[in-house]
């Protein structure tokens, strides 16, 4: 196998190195325009390290334009992104640091999985990182070093992508629509490998369209749409799981009247069901309901959704236009 001389190595600046719960993406006023139609309108966020960080909306939403303003790919119109410590415009200056997976495998077809990972290696000038052997079992390819890249399925060829990314034991992980074009099998594959990589620490920045799956494997999200992002923060956050219950009761009526003076937020009522912000812990609001003599039959934390979110998101923005 033939291959091309790899890039001079970029020695890396020892004070641009993220501390623990840092800053490892930073965001700020990022507007992209052509001409005058607007893809991004000024956003701002940032992932800290250890985060699994998605940026979440439709097709055309700008997920993909901020993706490649912060991989220095595309030069914003206005504000800000520093990646590692370093401007998105000087990103060779985190060389091995940052590993991006696009939502199209970049591969070579007519070679084994074997060889498309010596050939990666090679293009970083990769000394030390993760063994092959090592990177093919973590992302279950153990067995098929042999066969390859183009007898793979996709979501075969996804996984070796990601096992690329991960050979050069990167401190940021960035992964453009993993989930698309995948049937169930590979989407479940994809999870689960993506759920391994949280669960051991690694930094994530995923942007996915797919909200179902994501809400299962995401601590952190913005939800763009229409370029703007109109929401950002923690899961729980988002989807409002502090202080909001679901309390299913023998006495409805009584607790509407207990929550009206507790000044408990009645947020809806489905017969003998209520969802209340309540401001105080479960355990509060479960005493007061037994005290007034209102038969608690289940509490549970009333938990949003992220397809749930997005749609009074895309409400509140038709709302405003």
């Amino acid at each position: 196998m033939s291959l091309p001389d790899p890039p001079t190595t970029v020695q890396t600046d020892p004070e641009s190195l993220p501390r623990n719960g840092s800053a490892v993406l930073e965001v700020r006023g990022l507007s992209k325009r052509y001409g005058d139609q607007v893809v991004l309108g000024g956003i701002d966020f940032e992932v800290l390290q250890g985060q699994i960080f998605g940026l979440l909306g439709p097709n055309g939403s700008g997920k993909t334009t901020t993706l490649n303003c912060a991989l220095g790919l595309l030069h914003p119109t206005s504000g800000s992104v520093r990646i590692l410590g370093q401007p998105s415009q000087h990103i060779y200056e985190t060389r091995g640091r940052v590993a991006v997976v696009f939502d199209k495998p970049v591969l070579l077809p007519s070679h084994t999985i074997s060889q498309n990972l010596k050939y990666g290696a090679h293009l970083r000038d990769q000394t030390g990182g993760c063994s092959a052997s090592e990177v093919l079992k973590l992302v279950g390819l153990a067995g098929l070093e042999k066969r390859k890249a183009g007898q793979l399925s996709l979501g075969q060829m996804r996984r070796l992508s990601i096992a690329l990314a991960l050979a050069g034991n990167p401190e940021l992980l960035v992964l453009d629509e993993p989930l698309a074009g995948l049937d169930p099998i590979g989407v479940r594959e994809i999870m689960t490998l993506l759920a391994r990589l949280r669960d051991e620490g690694l930094t994530l920045l995923v942007s996915s369209h797919r909200l179902f799956e994501m809400e299962r494997l995401l601590t952190h999200a913005g939800v763009l749409i229409q370029g703007k992002l109109a929401a950002v923060g923690s899961l729980e956050e988002l989807l409002g799981a502090a202080g909001r219950i679901r309390a299913e009761v023998d006495a409805p009526e009584r607790a509407l009247e207990l929550a009206q003076q507790n000044s408990w937020e009645v947020l809806a009522q489905r017969g003998q069901e209520l969802t209340l912000d309540s401001g105080t812990p479960a355990e509060e609001v479960n005493k007061a309901l037994v005290q007034a003599g209102i038969g608690v039959k289940r509490l549970t934390p009333a938990r949003s959704s992220l397809p749930d979110l997005f749609e009074q998101l895309v409400d509140a923005q038709e709302q405003e236009q």
